[in-house]
């Protein structure tokens, strides 16, 4: 699937929390409630859009902002250079590369914005910018103090920190002292998203995105609309039935999403939306999909937020402390 597809915003946000915890055992597992019931969320209202900034999702009250995000990451960072330098190294965590500035779901149902087809096609503004991530060169005892053993297998990392700090470090040592389970990634993970056992998986409301796309990717009003589009696509002599899988069903290739070829389809792209309201019909139908599930799993959820609270006033602290 390509990167601009529905899906960009979930797996965007899957990247960002797995490299913030270096790989660390981040689990993509959590109780996500009941399973969803065959019938289909009542819709109420459907809105004429056609643009995505600044949309805003049911879920989304529970999740991290774009600023949030970068908040934790660099609170994440410090904690992971503080137990660098109990090993005598010096670390501190790459910046993230550059991301939409309109909100974080601006390409959560594509490319919609005419005037950004017209320029970017397939590909999207940040993607233009330079990489601003510089590798660095680590040395074996900086790897492992960074990462742990590597043959550690999720199962025999701690899944949070008090259980940490009860059973100790690991069997591996550097300059005398023990290495925790997990390496120095994990120990920030743990401190900053897991400090207690009752601390509510870090991938919960991902999760519950993701089940709620998935339900209404299946739905009958959203196939209906899809077929809208597909028909519309067909009479600007493109054959495409999903618009979260256009590129490939084009035959765009990921180097090319900018060519002039990519731009005319992407324009062709956004008009059909437009024609079949393919973005109201789609915000409709996801809320639908994501209130349900709120619903479901509002105890948790109201735990995940009071939580996440918690860990930007941890991590606010960090980054504040000389």
């Amino acid at each position: 699937m390509h990167p601009l597809s529905g899906r960009r915003h979930l797996n965007r946000s899957l990247g960002v929390l797995c490299a913030a915890a270096l790989l660390a055992a981040c689990s993509s597992s959590a109780d996500t409630g009941q399973s969803d019931e065959k019938s289909e969320p009542e819709v109420s209202a459907t809105p004429a859009m056609s643009g995505t900034v600044g949309l805003k999702l049911p879920l989304d009250a529970y999740d991290a902002t774009r600023e949030e995000a970068d908040a934790l990451q660099q609170g994440q960072g410090v904690l992971i250079s503080r137990c660098m330098e109990r090993f005598g190294f010096r670390y501190s965590l790459p910046p993230r590369p550059a991301t939409p500035t309109r909100g974080e779901n601006a390409l959560v149902f594509g490319v919609v914005d005419a005037n950004e087809a017209a320029r970017y096609g397939y590909s999207a503004p940040e993607d233009a910018q330079p990489s601003r991530r510089t590798p660095q060169n680590l040395t074996p005892s900086e790897e492992l103090a960074l990462h742990g053993a590597p043959d550690l297998k999720p199962p025999d990392m701690p899944t949070s920190q008090s259980e940490a700090e009860k059973n100790g470090g690991g069997k591996e040592r550097i300059n005398g002292k023990a290495v925790p389970v997990g390496g120095c990634g994990r120990e920030a993970f743990l401190k900053l998203y897991a400090p207690e056992p009752n601390a509510v998986d870090a991938m919960y409301v991902f999760n519950l995105k993701a089940q709620a796309e998935s339900g209404a990717r299946e739905d009958s009003r959203t196939k209906a609309v899809n077929k809208h589009w597909s028909g519309c696509m067909a009479r600007s002599g493109r054959t495409a039935t999903d618009p979260m899988n256009v590129t490939t069903e084009l035959g765009i290739a990921d180097d090319a999403l900018a060519s002039p070829a990519a731009i005319t389809a992407a324009k062709a792209d956004v008009g059909c939306k437009k024609e079949v309201n393919l973005v109201g019909i789609y915000f409709a139908v996801q809320s639908a999909y994501q209130n349900r599930l709120i619903d479901r799993n509002a105890e948790t959820l109201d735990l995940a937020k009071k939580q996440l609270a918690d860990r930007l006033k941890l991590a606010a602290s960090l980054i504040s402390a000389p």
